[in-house]
Parts: structure tokens; sequence; C-alpha cells
């Protein structure tokens, strides 16, 4: 098909991203990253596929792991590839791809080697944002996503139609980035949206109000001299947290304790600070006015060795750690949770997403006490978890809201759902009727065509219906919240006919403590 989509990875699911568009001039692979916590072969995406269909060129939305770590590979079989990005994204995706190196030969599972590595680096083409390219037949154009500083989306134009891509996005402004661009108005220039969907099924709480929370967690567990381990992603979401700390120890919101960067988070955070002119205006004009660093002032201190860390987990005092790998899964932040985690005056919070078999969804599950499972020199041993764990929404990711507003601002006729789990993508798929919508399977060829829609014939009931008063009416419920199994307890009357609700799984919806909406998003089949 000469206007279609295949998803070799990252189509239901957050981790292995990696896309290829076929047009009539040519075919365009968009990322290629690992899956996260898995090794060998079974990190990559389905690569076999370009076998029969080798693309012309590449483009790299953003520098994290789950988009960039597979490159080497491809470039290993197609070696005159150019990859396409922005400054600021071959920056930092170099330092992901060396890291990426390292944690493989730690792991004695090589899917490249140091020479695949430079032959990446070689093939990177930085474009600025908003520049048209076509040198490939088709032509595309780089927008900024949010996300990450340097993350692109996508428009692609081919003579068969135009795709807009947007990558991993986010509609809200941090300390580090500015939020996605968005045309003025609505447009109508646009066949098809392929659009992430890691939240698709969630409306994210107010920022402002996480941050504060957030702010005031830290200070609580600081203040009765606890110490608090931030595992978080190295790129974006770190440093947006070392902003946040600093400024509420500045302000007094935050006692001033030692504030620690580790690992991946140290080496980034190194490489943000020489970025400068490309970060936001605000931080910049910050750093102008007070003469200080962006990054490495006051109170926050680098860890540079593991006799460091050693001293650092060993200490009785208040602190914070900001350290890699954000679902600790690997990185430095194991190290300190199986230091810290045993101690209730100690706090774990978790500030990104966390995939379904990561050890930090284990914890977000576990709430506090029992054990974890985390990863040693020799594999993975328990922990005991009795600190405070605490989740904050402070996702570089738009929510269902922000998808939802950005893909009616393009106007598609058709809309592709990727990088989601299967929740979210039916979710937010729900939402999007009116348009031709499709949810890919990794390795699937996908039309980019919008289809018709079928018109569905009514057959009317084998029986009168029922006047609609009494179809419908009010039943009074017990709902009652067990906070030791975290769930909500409704307690349905015993005059409610036994078929009224078939099996399944239902969402509710609670306005004031009261049990305002109840409705089956999975029926059970047999």
């Amino acid at each position: 098909m000469d206007f279609s989509f295949t998803g070799l990875g990252g189509t239901d699911e957050v981790g292995a991203s990696s896309y290829l568009y076929h047009f009539t001039e040519g075919r365009l692979l968009i990322d290629a990253g690992l899956r996260p916590g898995m090794i060998g072969d079974a990190a990559l995406p389905q690569l076999d596929v370009l076998n029969d269909a080798p693309p012309g060129a590449v483009i790299l939305t953003h520098a994290h792991l789950d988009h960039v770590s597979a490159l080497p590979v491809v470039l290993r079989r197609y070696p005159k590839l150019h990859i396409y990005c922005t400054p600021a994204t071959a920056h930092l995706a170099a330092l992901t791809l060396a890291d990426s190196l390292r944690i493989m030969e730690a792991q004695g599972q090589m899917l490249y080697s140091p020479e695949d590595m430079k032959r990446t680096f070689e093939a990177f083409r930085p474009v600025e944002y908003f520049q048209r390219i076509a040198d490939h037949g088709f032509a595309f154009t780089l927008y900024p996503s949010g996300h990450l500083l340097g993350a692109a989306s996508v428009l692609i134009e081919s003579s068969a139609g135009t795709v807009f891509h947007t990558g991993d996005v986010s509609n809200v402004s941090t300390p580090v980035v500015d939020a996605a661009w968005m045309p003025p108005r609505k447009t109508h220039a646009v066949d098809a949206v392929v659009s992430e969907a890691t939240y698709g099924d969630t409306l994210l709480p107010a920022r402002k109000i996480q941050v504060q929370a957030f702010m005031h967690g830290v200070a609580q567990v600081v203040e009765g001299g606890g110490r608090v381990l931030i595992p978080s992603f190295a790129l974006g979401r770190a440093q947006e947290i070392v902003q946040l700390l600093h400024g509420g120890m500045v302000s007094g919101i935050i006692p001033e304790v030692p504030l620690y960067l580790d690992g991946m988070v140290r080496t980034v955070t190194e490489a943000y600070q020489d970025m400068l002119p490309l970060l936001p205006q605000a931080l910049r004009n910050r750093v102008k006015t007070s003469q200080q660093p962006a990054f490495f002032t006051g109170t926050v201190e680098a860890v540079q060795s593991a006799k460091d860390r050693e001293r650092i987990q060993r200490s009785d005092k208040p602190a914070v750690v900001i350290a890699s790998s954000g679902m600790l899964h690997a990185g430095a932040s194991p190290s300190y949770a199986r230091a810290w985690l045993p101690d209730s005056g100690n706090a774990l919070f978790v500030v990104g997403y966390q995939d379904g078999e990561s050890p930090g969804r284990r914890l977000l599950e576990l709430q506090q006490g029992g054990e974890v499972l985390l990863p040693d020199q020799n594999g993975f041993s328990a922990v005991s978890a009795y600190a405070r764990i605490e989740r904050f929404y402070l996702s570089a990711h738009s929510d269902q809201g922000g998808l939802l507003s950005m893909i009616a601002r393009y106007d598609p006729k058709k809309v592709l759902l990727t990088h989601g789990e299967a929740a979210p993508r039916r979710a937010l798929a729900g939402f999007l009727k009116t348009r031709d919508v499709a949810l890919p399977a990794a390795g699937e060829m996908v039309s980019l065509r919008a289809q018709p829609k079928r018109k569905v014939e009514f057959i009317p009931p084998a029986t009168p219906q029922q006047p609609r008063k009494q179809r419908h009416r009010r039943v009074k419920v017990d709902m009652n919240y067990d906070a030791d199994h975290h769930v909500l307890v409704v307690q349905l009357p015993d005059n409610i006919p036994g078929n009224l609700f078939g099996d399944g799984e239902y969402t509710l919806e609670v306005l004031r403590g009261k049990l305002t909406k109840v409705q089956l998003t999975q029926r059970m089949t047999e």
C-alpha cells in the first residue's frame, strides 16, 4: 500500500517504539527503541519487517531509550541511512546510546558494538524545528512536542496524503521544556494522525496541585529526619525535579538538605547545563539574573563514585536522591531502594510512568509493607518495603483530554492509536467514534486512508420495549473504601435484577463521595 503504516513495536505497549511508513515515494522509519527491562533480542522491535521494506530515511523523535536504543542495529543493516532529528536530540541520544551499550556489556547481552554506535552518531543529520526537508521524495517537518528537550512531532507530506505523527507529546510546560506546538486553529490539511495513547484512559490531576503535594511530601519526610529516593527517567524528568526541589528549598517550602544526583541522572543533567541556550526562556533568565548554574547550584551535588553512593546510603542524615532508572529495573535507584525501603521513616516517591512488569509498579501496588523484587548483582532478590510509597503525577505525556484536544485541532479523517497499553487505547478510541480509528498490532500493516462508515441496519427488537421510565431508575447503593486492599466496594441492593450487570470490567465515576456512573469498559467472553 502506498499510504500505510506498520508498527514494529510500541503499538500496544510502551517500549520498543518503531514505526514504518509506506509511501509511493519510499519508506520512512520513525524511531527504533528498546523495551525497558528486557535483554537481548526480546528487547528489540520487529526489525525483520524491514527486510521486505527497507527505509530510505529515519526520523528520531526524541532521545529516550524506548525510541532510540535500537538504532545502531538498524544502521548495521542499512549503513547509508540518514537519521534526522533536532540538535538537542542528537546530543542527548549520544548519551542514551552510550549508556545502553554500558548496560548491555554488564548484562553480557550485546545487541550492537561500539563501532555500530559510532556509525549511528555519524548518521545524525540535525535539523531545526519548522524546517521542511524534501530530500527523499516525501517531505517532512519537525514540530516541538513538549515531553523532552528536543522532542518532536512530525508532519509528513506525500503524493498519497498527509499524516501527522505525534511522537511522545505533552501539552503542559515544565521548568525544562515548553509545551507542544499546535496550529493556532483547526486545520483540515491532515489525512491521518498517528497518536500516542500512554494516558488515553486518564485525566491527570492539575499539575500545579501535584507539584505542591510533591514538595510538601518531601518536606514532611526530611523534616522528620528521613531520606527520600526519587527514581527518575534520567532524560527530562530528573532535570524538572531538580528545578522543583531547588526552588522549594530556596523559597523555604523544603528544608535545605543535600540533593544528590546519581547514575545517568548526573550525566544528563551535566549535558543539560551545557545546552542552556536550548532551554526555556524563564530558566535562561533565572541563570542570567542569579549568575548561578542552571542545575548544580545550592545543595545539589553529583554522586561521582560507588564510594560516594555507599556513604550517602549509610548516612542517617536527611537527604534527597534522584537516581536512574525511573522504573527501578536498572541504574542506581535499586541500590538506594535496597538501603532505604526497610525504614518506615524514609520515602520513595514515584514521579513517572511505570509499566506493568516493573518493580516500581509493584511498589505502588504494595503502598507500604510487603516485599518487592529488586535487581542486584545476581539477578533479583526480595527487599522489605516499609518506607512511605507515594505517586505524584508529573507526567511528560498528555492525558486523555490533552490528546483529544490535539487530535481535534488537526481534524484528521483517520486516527491510529499507538504507544499505549490495551485499556488506554480502547478508552481513547471510544471518544473518537466520529472518525475512522485503528488500534494496530505490532507487525500489522494499516492503511492511512479513512474507510467509509458502514451503514448499520436497524433491526426491531423481538418484543416491545418497555416505557423509558420503567427501563431507567435510580438505585441507592452503599459504597466503602477498603484501605487494606486499595479497592472501592459497592454494595448493591438485593432488589436489583441479577442480570443488570454482566461479567466484565467496570469503571465507576464518583462525584463528591457519591457514585454517579457505572460503565462497562471490558466485557468478559468465554
